[in-house]
């Protein structure tokens, strides 16, 4: 409605002011253009109590009489194509304030000036462009020329504004505006003086896309608004928070701000990162930090803990730098897998998987001079066994021999020992000043078991980073009749079995036999403990699951067509190779086979099995090293003819694998290559 405002002899005595102007804007919305106020709330009731016939307007305390309400026509149809129209354009080729007559458009929107030709005000010597497209009918221009001196309207100020909220926040703005012919009626709407009348105008209906009523309320939701939480607590909560998250959401919290990347990359979440993947086998042994020959790594530690002793105390955990060590950890994973190394550039179709540093133990005359049958190893030494009755300790690190230990009568076929020992405060000797002691035992063809006392001691010449190490005989175990095969060491216990088919028991601290499993008809060529369970495997094709405790013979499985050569036993899985070229998962707990896994091509001799990361690596008469996802029976990784000859024994840890054959070599495949793993077990 447009309304005007009614005062009678009773008002005009309270002298209350008529509105000046009373507009109606292109939005729909009323405006007043002066400061005038409404009548008094007095006034209105002295008429309601006169029995005045009056219409509220919208519903609030304020009424006019209804005979001088003006009630707002129905929106007409439109007489141009309302699709196209563009409601504030400006017409380049034609001054608002010529005299010319008004052009008409076809393809372009009717050319509406908002700006009257008389003027209140001078103009400043400026231009306002808006330009979005090479169009000469989308622009707002302001000129001025030097001739013509053009004064603006005393809303001149506004309309800049109107057309900025018009032009960005408008629907419109998010499709592409058509425009359409439009009659002259529109340049109809300026009067003499140059003012638009605003209540001669159509009226809008909201059919076309145009601004109605409180529609004209936009708030701009571009417009960045809310609370960053992170940055406002305490670091130490913000720190818990993060520590929650998975990897991806970690890295993408360090590219949301500076506050952020830096809360994301404290090394108390990447801690709990690592940490959460202990069940994948990511495990760190510590103990090794207490000797920079083991640990002698820049991401590990600060140079100043580096360069201060050559033997400390464990640092706190925090101390530790976890993002390299997480990093580094899941490049190790990365390059077990079988996926191609990540291409930045090469045919990604023909790459390969990453291929990990082959190397050798020992140079010329620090070789064994026969087979090496049997071999164990941990953060800094191998160990071997073989046919020329010796056993040799190597260094990881530079792959010197660094002791070679006589005693047997025949060839060395097994042995086991306590991995890591010189690294356990608990074995330290008495007043050996830095000694410590440890336990390895070893089996022959000479039908017997030897039990040694290694002795290991950190050098600490400048330079050096190997460990000074000496083996001597405690005692010797005899109770087979022929040639031991297979020994597990356990806290309590040393197994033993050997040709005669049998598998011995001993007592570890009292040297003395405990019990005897004898059920087997031929050679028992490998054990397997787990906990108080004990399995066999033998040259008959069967493998037995005994108990330790009681004796008993707890099931017998038909395993293979023909004889075991190897067994692991990890929780409740026993994995067997045998001479039919198979390798076949158990459930200890059930008997049932779970998998059969196929894919060499002569007798599987050794196996080695982790269960935390569920690989398995197998070793073969073949030749040929396979690594196999237990869990898909699939082969992961295959090294093919790694040796000249048969393949005896394998052993790995999540950095290398190891491997030991008849062609006198000892062959070790490195996946840390230029990685700082020393910490990782």
């Amino acid at each position: 409605m447009v309304l005007s405002a009614i005062v009678d002899d009773e008002a005009a005595a309270e002298s209350s002011p008529r509105f000046n102007r009373l507009l109606s804007s292109v939005l729909g919305s009323p405006f007043i253009t002066t400061s005038d106020l409404p009548p008094s709330d007095f006034s209105l009731i002295r008429r309601i109590n006169a029995g005045a016939d009056l219409e509220t307007v919208d519903g609030a305390l304020a009424a006019v009489p209804r005979a001088e309400t003006v009630t707002r026509p129905a929106s007409p149809t439109p007489s141009f194509a309302t699709d196209t129209y563009s409601l504030i354009n400006w017409t380049a080729d034609v001054d608002w304030a010529s005299a010319q007559p008004r052009p008409s458009f076809s393809d372009a929107a009717p050319g509406c000036s908002l700006l009257p030709s008389g003027s209140r005000r001078s103009m400043p010597p400026y231009a306002y462009s808006y330009s979005a497209a090479p169009t000469p009918f989308n622009s707002l221009r302001i000129s001025h020329s030097n001739s013509t001196s053009y004064k603006g309207s005393r809303n001149f100020n506004l309309l800049p504004r109107l057309w900025e909220v018009l032009r960005e926040s408008s629907p419109a703005k998010k499709g592409k505006r058509r425009f359409d012919a439009a009659t002259q009626d529109l340049w109809g709407e300026f009067d003499g003086s140059g003012y638009i009348d605003y209540a001669k105008l159509p009226p809008l209906d909201g059919e076309e896309g145009e601004l109605i009523d409180d529609e004209a309320c936009f708030i701009d939701v571009r417009a960045v608004t809310g609370l960053d939480i992170i940055a406002n607590i305490p670091d130490e909560l913000a720190l818990h928070l993060l520590s929650f998250l998975d990897l991806p959401d970690v890295v993408a919290c360090m590219r949301v701000s500076r506050t952020w990347g830096r809360l994301a990359s404290d090394n108390a979440v990447w801690r709990s990162l690592f940490a959460r993947k202990r069940s994948d086998g990511w495990l760190l042994d510590l103990r090794r930090l207490k000797y920079p020959a083991l640990s002698k790594s820049k991401a590990i530690l600060p140079k100043a803990d580096l360069a201060t002793s050559r033997a400390f105390e464990i640092p706190a955990p925090l101390r530790l730098d976890w993002y390299s060590l997480y990093k580094n950890r899941a490049e190790l994973d990365r390059r077990w897998s079988a996926n191609p190394f990540p291409g930045r550039g090469e045919d990604k179709e023909n790459a390969v998987a990453w291929a990990p540093r082959k190397r050798e133990m020992g140079g010329q005359g620090m070789k064994h001079a026969d087979s090496v049958y049997c071999l164990e190893f941990d953060s800094s030494r191998i160990i071997t066994g073989s046919r020329d009755r010796t056993i040799k300790i190597w260094s990881v690190k530079t792959g010197r021999c660094l002791l070679t230990i006589t005693g047997h009568q025949g060839s060395v076929l097994c042995l086991r020992f306590e991995r890591d020992f010189d690294l356990d405060d608990a074995n330290a000797v008495p007043e050996g000043q830095g000694w410590h002691r440890g336990t390895m035992v070893s089996g022959s063809s000479d039908c017997s078991v030897i039990v040694w006392d290694l002795y290991s001691y950190p050098v600490t010449d400048e330079g050096d980073e190997e460990f000074v190490i000496a083996a001597k005989v405690r005692g010797h175990l005899r109770g087979h009749t022929g040639g031991v095969l297979d020994l597990r060491i356990e806290n309590k216990w040393i197994i033993s079995c050997g040709k005669d088919a049998s598998v011995l028991v001993w007592d570890r601290a009292t040297m003395t036999l405990h019990r005897a499993f004898r059920g087997h008809e031929g050679p028992v060529n490998a054990v397997g403990v787990e906990g108080d369970r004990l399995a066999s495997a033998s040259g008959d094709g069967k493998m037995m699951l005994w108990d330790m405790s009681t004796g008993e013979r707890i099931r017998t499985f038909d395993a293979h067509d023909r004889g075991l050569a190897c067994i692991e036993f990890k929780g409740d899985l026993i994995i067997s190779g045998s001479n039919d070229c198979k390798i076949k998962v158990w459930s200890a707990a059930t008997g049932e086979c779970l998998r059969t896994l196929h894919g060499h091509s002569m007798l599987v001799r050794t196996l080695s099995y982790d269960p935390a990361s569920g690989r398995l690596v197998s070793g073969s008469y073949d030749r040929s090293i396979k690594v196999w996802d237990v869990a898909t029976g699939k082969v992961v990784r295959d090294f093919p003819r790694v040796h000249e000859s048969h393949i005896f024994d394998i052993k790995f840890n999540c950095c290398r694998i190891v491997s030991v054959s008849h062609d006198h070599r000892i062959i070790v495949h490195d996946f840390d290559h230029d990685l700082d793993a020393a910490l990782f077990v």
